[in-house]
C-alpha cells in the first residue's frame, strides 16, 4: 500500500513540474511557460534548468523503480493466493505406545506442496484463511486403546479411535471439516481416554495416515 501512495505522488509531482516546449509557441511563451511551472530568479541562468532536469529524471527513475516494486509484490500475492495447499503423510512399519495428549507424528510425506506440513513434529500450519478438510486413520492392535484427535490452535474438533478386544488391527477413521486463520496450527493427538494408547502401522496391514487441503479460501 506504502509503494502504491508513494508512486501515485512521485507521478503527480512529475506532472506538475515537467517541461515541455510545444512546436507552435514562441521562446518568450516557452520562458514563460517554465517560469509559471518552475519559479527561479529573474537572473537565472540555463544551469537551472539543468538541474531541474536532473531531478525530473531522477523522479521518474524512482517511479519506474517503484513500479517495478510494485508488480514484483501483485504476482507474489496471485502466486501465493492460488497456489494449492494440501498434504498427505503415513506412519510406515512402526509400533508406538503413547501418553495423554501427545502429537502422533506422521513421518513419511506422500504429498507435502510448500510444506505446510512438518513431518518431525506433525503440526500442519495453515499459510491461508479458510475452510479445510482434515483427515486421518490410525489402527491398533486387538484389546489395545487408539483414540485420537483434530486440534486446531489448541481447540478439539473432532475426534476418532478404535478398542477391539477380539484381536487383529482394528481402524479409526474421520473426515472433518473445520475453519482456519492464516498461521494457524493443526494436529493430532492422542486422547485423555485412557491413560496409554497404542499404534500399529504396517505394510500389508491397515496403516496409519493424516492428510488436509485447503477447499475454500477466503
Amino acid at each position: 500500500m506504502f509503494s502504491i501512495i508513494l508512486l501515485f505522488i512521485c507521478m503527480k509531482y512529475i506532472d506538475s513540474v515537467s517541461v515541455r516546449k510545444s512546436d507552435d509557441v514562441t521562446t518568450s511563451e516557452y520562458r514563460n511557460d517554465i517560469s509559471a511551472r518552475w519559479p527561479i530568479a529573474e537572473n537565472s541562468t540555463p544551469s537551472s534548468l539543468l538541474v531541474a532536469n536532473r531531478e525530473l529524471e531522477v523522479l521518474r527513475s524512482t517511479v519506474n523503480d517503484l513500479s517495478v516494486e510494485l508488480q514484483t509484490l501483485e504476482d507474489n500475492y496471485e502466486k501465493e493466493k492460488t497456489a494449492p495447499v494440501m498434504f498427505y503423510a503415513v506412519i510406515r512399519n512402526k509400533a508406538f505406545t503413547y501418553n495423554v495428549d501427545t502429537i502422533i507424528v506422521f513421518e513419511t510425506t506422500i504429498v507435502n506442496e510448500d510444506d505446510h506440513y512438518n513431518n518431525l513434529d506433525g503440526v500442519f500450519v495453515a499459510p491461508q484463511k479458510g475452510t479445510y478438510l482434515f483427515a486421518w486413520t490410525v489402527t491398533g492392535s486387538g484389546g489395545n486403546y487408539i483414540m485420537t484427535e483434530l486440534v486446531v490452535e489448541n481447540n478439539i474438533i473432532i475426534g476418532t479411535g478404535e478398542r477391539n478386544n477380539s484381536g487383529g488391527h482394528p481402524s479409526g477413521a474421520m473426515t472433518s471439516l473445520c475453519k482456519m486463520e492464516k498461521g494457524d496450527h493443526a494436529w493430532i493427538r492422542t486422547t485423555g481416554a485412557t491413560s496409554s494408547h497404542y499404534l500399529y502401522s504396517y505394510d500389508n496391514y491397515p496403516q496409519s495416515g493424516f492428510l488436509g487441503l485447503l477447499v475454500l479460501q477466503e
